[in-house]
């Protein structure tokens, strides 16, 4: 082993010291009120304890369309729009071999329908069970 980083007065060894405070150490046992631990005084025996937020009511929020019947008209009226738009690129559709978003959207719109009509169906019988109607 090379001696190049070898300090020439370190014997290899430390004495083992004990801790027990130095002279005019600050923190010394002795010097705590109750006679153990630190002098630091915090100003408060326990932890501070954080206050429970205040619970918020949720708001009450009313329901636009129980019945989904404004929701399957806009579906079906945006498949309706989709079949019409794609009428004129027939050709281009048909030399691509993408007829069949033409087709989709057609039964689409059939299927739209027929959910109106059973949502309408619902609401209906809904209202006479509950004597509204």
């Amino acid at each position: 082993m090379s001696d190049q980083y070898r300090d020439d007065d370190y014997s290899g060894t430390y004495p083992e010291q004990q801790y027990e405070g130095y002279d005019g150490d600050y923190y010394t046992e002795t010097q705590s009120d109750d006679g153990h631990g630190y002098p630091q005084d915090y100003g408060y025996d326990e932890p501070p304890v954080e206050e429970p937020a205040q619970a918020v009511p949720e708001p009450k929020i009313e329901l636009v369309d129980q019945d989904g019947i404004r929701a399957f008209e806009l579906a079906t009226l945006g498949w309706l729009v989709g079949f019409v738009a794609l009428l004129p690129f027939w050709g281009l559709l048909n030399d691509r071999g993408w007829t069949w978003w033409i087709w989709t959207c057609l039964a689409a719109f059939g299927i739209g329908a027929i959910g109106i009509e059973l949502t309408r169906r619902r609401k209906a019988r809904r209202l006479r069970a509950e004597g509204l109607a």
